[in-house]
Parts: C-alpha cells; structure tokens; sequence
C-alpha cells in the first residue's frame, strides 16, 4: 500500500511538476515599469477624469521612454471614499475608467507594442458597499458571505481602535483595514484567542472561502491577458501575526497556485520587508513608505528619526546620516534577496512626495537623484510624470480620500498629467473646473512636448539613462552593487555595478557644493560614457583614488 501510495504521489509529480517560489520570468530581469494613477493620466472622454483609453492613447510615448510594462492603481468599481483602494465590484472596471472591454483593448494595444500591463490588487478588504459586506452584515448562518469579514459576536465588543461599532442586523462590530469604509476581508487570525470564538483560525472554512475568491479575482484578469499585480498591503491579511508567518504562508499557497498556471506573471507587494515578502514568493518588494528605512532617508525631510528634518537629496548636503541608513539597509536586503527577487524603490507613487519636492528641482539636481533611482540592481519603476520633472504640487486640495488617517494631502502627489503647455496641459478637453485635480499652476510647468524637442532635457536624460541600462548588463538586474565612496563622508555617492569583467561606477553629488571622496584602488581608467564628462576630477594615488566633483555632477563611467 505504501509503494503505491509513494507511486502515486510520483505520477502527479510528474504531471505538475512543483515549482520553487520565486521563480523569476525572464522579462522581469529587463522590466521597467511605469505607474500610472488613472485619474490622472490622460482623458479621452473630455469629462474631466483619465480613462483607460486615454492610457491606450499614449502607449506609443511609453514605448518610447523605455518602459516594458505598465502598472495601474486601482480601476475596479469603486466608491472612490479611498481613490479606489474601497472596491465594490472585483470583476468590473469603474464606469470612470471604461469597461472591461476597454481594459481588455488596452491590454492587447500594449502587448503589440511589447508592454505588459500590471493591476492594483486591493487583496485586504472591500467598500462597505461591496455586496459581500451587505450580506455579511446580515450574520445569517451558512449564508455564502456571512465570514467574508472579520466580526466579533457582540455589540458589546470594541477590541481596538480598528473595530468599528456598527448598527448592522447581526450582533457585532467589524474590523476595518485602513478607513472605517474598507472593511477587512476575513482571511483569518495565525493565533486565535480561545476565549474569542469569532476569531477563525486562517485555515478555517471561512478564511479559506475568501482565498479561494482572491484567486478567483487573479484568474479573471490574468485570463483576460493582464501580466500580473501590485498587491496594497500585502503585510495586513492574516491578524494577530506578529512574526508574519502566517502572512508568509498565506501567500507561499497563493503565490505557488499564481506560478503553477501563470509562470510569466508578476507578483509586487507593499509590504516593505523584502526578507518576508520575496521568501514569501513575492518577485518584488516595494521600498518606499512602509517597513524597511530606503526611501525616506534619500528623498524626504521627513525627521523620520525624530531628529533634525533632513534628506540625502538636497542641496545643502546634510544627508550624511541619512545615506549610511540607506546603504546599511539596502545592503543588507540586497545580500538577503539576491537571485531571489527584488526590493525595489520606485521614483515616487501616488501616495509619496515626487522627486521634484521642497526646492529639489533644477534639471542638474533631478537627474542626480533619478540616476540613483534608475542605475540600481532593481526593475526600475517610474511614477508616471517623474520622467519630465513633475513637481509635488503642495497647493493641490484633498480628493477622494487623499487625507490619510495621519492627515497628510496625498492629492499633490496625483496631479495630471502635462504633456504640452496647451489649455489643461493636454490632459483634458474639460473646462478647468471640472478636472480630476487642478493642473500645476506654475505658468513654466515641465511638460512633455517641450522637453520632447530639447536634447539636454529631463525627459531625453530618462531615456538615455535607460537605453545605457538596457544595453549593459552590468547596470542591470544581474550585475552587482557596492559602494566605493566614504559613506559617512556622504557627498559624493560612488558605487560600482559590475557584471564579469565589466564594471561601472556611478558618480552622483546631489550637493550644491564641490565635493571629494576617497575610493579603493579601481584598477582602471574611469572613462565618462553618460552623464557630464566633466562632473569630476579624478587622481590614482599609491595607496587610494580621489575623486572632486562639481555641485550637482552626475556622471556613468565605464572602467578601462
């Protein structure tokens, strides 16, 4: 009886061969990836609000920057209480965006032009509004959504602050995801109290209910063509989870279901800690406002360490603490989860500060900063508008949601998109007042038809940045980082991406001072290949290199 058993397991073995997590496509080792918050982007209906076919429209600008795939924050129907992170339908496109049948054409222009497209799922709870949450409130037994969301089994029970006291027909409180309107899903608790018989175990039927529909929802777009997702929160989904284990298993299931029948698909999370979230079986990890200390410490006066308010890049060079918490960090992941996957910190995002923020932006200092951004040993990904200079517009009104629960106006981060210095910058055929968000009133505003036709623009720097990437392996995802530079010295970053014997060095001084570093012994001639060919001063000395670079000197260099 053994024997067969054992032969058995043998025989479906064969038949679906297990598959290691993280078993990286091949097309994401050369991605770059462009993310476009829809309202923003371009409209095509002159109501005010980008589209869908308005992104299909300017595929052709997309291709030419060098992107590969495309990603979108969220388009499924939504009450927009959260700018569309409260979903009340799963399976259908908002009516603001479009049809499915837009999605499915945007889609397929995309991948003729060799761009794949990538969605926002929203895995961790719904709208109040979603019919799911009508029926759970309820709370009648064996009723299909009655466990679709977490509900303690009385009134009389607030446990924290996340539960909201609710006046539904059935006998409880639920428990919210972020606002009070996004009830979480019920995937679950890794450790139940025993004295709390409403807290179900993440295996139990109910949880397992709502796995089985995230996997439904992942099918139903990735059949109609799209590559893969960016998964909101993806740290939030199993309660009481201290060590994230459970979380971890969760997906490890999930994400072993996603690359058994979709091996080319793509997998991001939010979660920010790239040595859970890749062993997880995530392909990427975004590093920008969550978990681990990046993204932060490089680009925003934040006093993220309760000290004084400062950043890596900024004029005034300060930021000498401030790199050696980057270097540290991003160190230690990159050994962590090299030839796993990739924690990747994205130029910006819809909910974080543009690289041109708070005096941070001449052409000379937002090509330093987007060199660092686009030179690393990561998939590049790019907020869309970032590529021409875009400014976080500080006096950009709040919208749908953009308060977050601390306060903070994300909306200045979400303004439209500028491609020419027509009326509404190109974005929209609608009268001004009825705009998604006001365009940048700065009468000299970046846009894309101008720096189009200018060969020393930001614009043309993204794209030559990005062609020298594409075209040596060392800049890319294979090749290898280190800094070379005195990190607490700070000013100039030099670090080498190698591949083999070819080997790089990037040079950046975002200071609006001269700056000088020591370096190892390179072994070569550092011969400028992009960037300014006189940004530095170099010297080979008997026991060490030195380098002087000017204010703002950015340089690639190939070793000879």
């Amino acid at each position: 009886m053994k024997r067969f058993i054992m032969l058995a397991v043998a025989s479906v073995a064969a038949i679906f061969p297990m598959r290691a997590l993280n078993r990286i496509p091949a097309w994401l080792e050369t991605a770059v990836i462009y993310h476009i918050y829809p309202s923003s982007y371009m409209d095509s209906d002159g109501d005010g609000i980008g589209d869908l076919r308005g992104i299909e429209s300017r595929l052709d600008y997309i291709r030419s920057l060098g992107v590969t795939a495309v990603w979108l924050s969220p388009i499924f129907e939504s009450e927009f209480v959260d700018g569309g992170y409260d979903v009340s339908d799963f399976y259908k496109v908002d009516p603001r965006f479009g049809t499915n049948a837009d999605l499915v054409s945007l889609v397929e222009t995309a991948h003729s032009k060799g761009i794949r497209v990538l969605l926002d799922l929203v895995a961790g709870h719904s709208s109040d509004k979603n019919p799911w949450f009508e029926e759970s409130r309820k709370g009648e037994p064996h009723q299909r959504y009655t466990d679709y969301y977490i509900w303690t089994d009385s009134k009389d029970k607030v446990p924290n602050k996340n539960f909201i006291v609710s006046d539904a027909p059935r006998n409880g409180n639920y428990l919210k995801n972020y606002f009070d309107e996004q009830p979480a899903l019920n995937y679950g608790y890794a450790n139940p109290d025993p004295a709390e018989p409403w807290q179900q175990h993440m295996d139990a039927p109910g949880p397992m209910a709502v796995r089985n529909e995230l996997k439904n929802i992942m099918a139903f777009w990735l059949d109609k063509g799209v590559d893969g997702y960016r998964v909101d929160m993806a740290m939030s989904i199993v309660k009481n989870d201290p060590d994230k284990s459970g979380t971890m298993r969760f997906w490890k299931d999930v994400i072993g279901w996603f690359e058994e029948r979709y091996p080319e698909g793509v997998l991001m999370s939010e979660w920010g800690v790239p040595e859970k979230a890749i062993p997880a079986g995530f392909h990427i990890d975004l590093m920008i406002d969550k978990g681990t200390l990046m993204y932060k410490p490089l680009m925003v006066n934040s006093g993220h360490r309760g000290g004084e308010k400062t950043a890596y890049f900024e004029a005034e060079g300060r930021g000498a603490a401030e790199l050696r918490e980057f270097v540290d960090n991003y160190s230690r992941v990159f050994a962590a989860t090299r030839g796993k996957g990739f924690s990747t910190m994205p130029t910006a995002s819809h909910d974080n500060w543009r690289v041109n923020t708070n005096g941070r932006n001449t052409p000379e200092q937002l090509k330093a900063a987007l060199t660092m951004f686009l030179l690393m040993p990561w998939p590049p990904i790019i907020y869309y508008g970032d590529e021409i200079g875009m400014r976080t517009v500080m006096s950009t009104p709040p919208k749908e949601g953009s308060l977050s629960r601390s306060g903070r106006n994300r909306s200045p981060m979400r303004t439209p998109m500028q491609w020419d210095a027509t009326e509404n910058a190109g974005f929209s055929a609608a009268p001004k007042e009825k705009l998604y968000l006001p365009i940048d009133p700065d009468p000299h505003f970046p846009n894309v038809a101008a720096q189009d036709a200018d060969p020393n623009s930001v614009l043309n720097y993204v794209r030559g940045l990005l062609r020298l990437r594409r075209e040596n392996a060392a800049l890319g995802t294979r090749g290898d980082w280190r800094v070379l530079s005195d990190v607490d010295n700070a000013y100039p970053l030099v670090y080498e991406r190698r591949d083999g014997d070819e080997r790089f060095i990037v040079v950046i001084n975002p200071s609006a001072r001269r700056a000088e570093t020591r370096l190892e012994k390179l072994g070569g001639r550092p011969v400028t290949v992009y960037g300014d060919a006189e940004a530095f001063a170099y010297k080979s000395q008997s026991d060490c290199d030195r380098m002087i670079v000017r204010p703002f000197g950015v340089a690639v260099c190939k070793i000879e």
